[in-house]
């Protein structure tokens, strides 16, 4: 086990101090609020899994808080995510606050102001994740910090408790090598990007506001029709959710999303054709978001019956 801090190597007069700069300078500066009827007492432990930070941290209840001030004198940009083991625990960020019990998984972003209470005799995992690792995703998790994600809520966390359980304890080891910390930090990525779309579609489904979604997705791919990877996997990923609740959202409106695309360029390009007969057909089909006129001559023909042809024909 590799110690990192140990609040019994020192006077308990010293503790609140000793923990508050050790903390500082392996996660980043805090103010600590020891307990008021007994000594402060904690330990740090964990070790590095390629780019990510993994600490665990056990200790009597206490309270930490992070404010603009300290966030503007140090932040590493990072995502922290909690696996609580035993006990529970208190965190708050923006207008949210969650109690994390034994199992439960949240988040909290470093780059705004957040507290941390401790209850009970807690021990806890932390995972202190930099925002460039989780690459565009980083924006949809730190929308969604403060929040627990539990078995019940969020059933990807049946992999994902036992994967992150597994990866604290063999960090606190220390005896990964890089190449093994850079293999388990890819499974780790993967296994993010997999809760986190599982955790964002189980909140949207009990939403009432899966309509308000849908409109914006409409909204978007009708910005982005000339753009030949405009597809669902686009649309997911600009709404921060899975491409699964994209298929969801557009097939209870009655269509598919593929098919509803199709269906906004075909109008618009046989617009085009009837309000002006000096487009060429390659011109259209690059304009409309296809990448050769044949294909687009067939979509064409599928749609409307005529090819592009005979409709600009028609109208000339």
């Amino acid at each position: 086990m590799t110690i990192l801090l140990d609040t019994r190597t020192v006077t308990p007069s010293r503790r609140p101090e000793y923990w508050s700069a050790g903390i500082a300078e392996h996660f980043f500066p805090m103010s600590l609020q020891p307990p008021d009827d007994h000594p402060f007492a904690a330990r740090l432990t964990g070790g590095d899994v390629g780019p990510v930070a993994v600490r665990l941290i056990r200790g009597v209840p206490h309270r930490v808080t992070r404010s603009s001030r300290m966030i503007a004198d140090a932040d590493p940009a990072c995502l922290l995510l909690y696996l609580i083991r035993q006990g529970a625990c208190r965190i708050q960020q923006d207008d949210r606050a969650c109690v994390l019990q034994p199992g439960d998984v949240a988040f909290q972003d470093t780059s705004r102001p957040s507290s941390f209470e401790a209850r009970d005799g807690l021990d806890v995992a932390v995972f202190s994740i930099p925002k460039w690792f989780l690459g565009e995703g980083a924006d949809g998790f730190a929308a969604r910090t403060a929040a627990a994600m539990s078995l019940r809520t969020t059933p990807i966390l049946r992999m994902a408790v036992p994967f992150l359980a597994g990866l604290a304890q063999t960090a606190e080891t220390g005896a990964l090598s890089a190449q093994e910390g850079e293999v388990l930090s890819g499974m780790l990525g993967t296994m993010l990007r997999m809760l986190r779309s599982d955790a964002v579609e189980a909140t949207q489904e009990r939403s009432p506001d899966a309509e308000v979604l849908l409109t914006r997705m409409r909204r978007y791919a009708l910005v982005h029709l000339h753009d030949p990877e405009l597809g669902p996997d686009r649309i997911a990923r600009a709404h921060h959710v899975s491409t699964r609740y994209v298929h969801k959202l557009f097939a209870e409106a009655g269509t598919g999303v593929s098919a509803w695309i199709r269906e906004q360029r075909m109008e618009r390009a046989a617009q085009e054709l009837r309000e002006s007969g000096e487009c060429s057909i390659a011109h259209l089909a690059a304009r409309w978001g296809y990448r050769d006129a044949a294909s687009f001559s067939r979509a064409f023909r599928r749609a409307h019956g005529r090819s592009p042809r005979e409709v600009r024909a028609g109208n000339a």
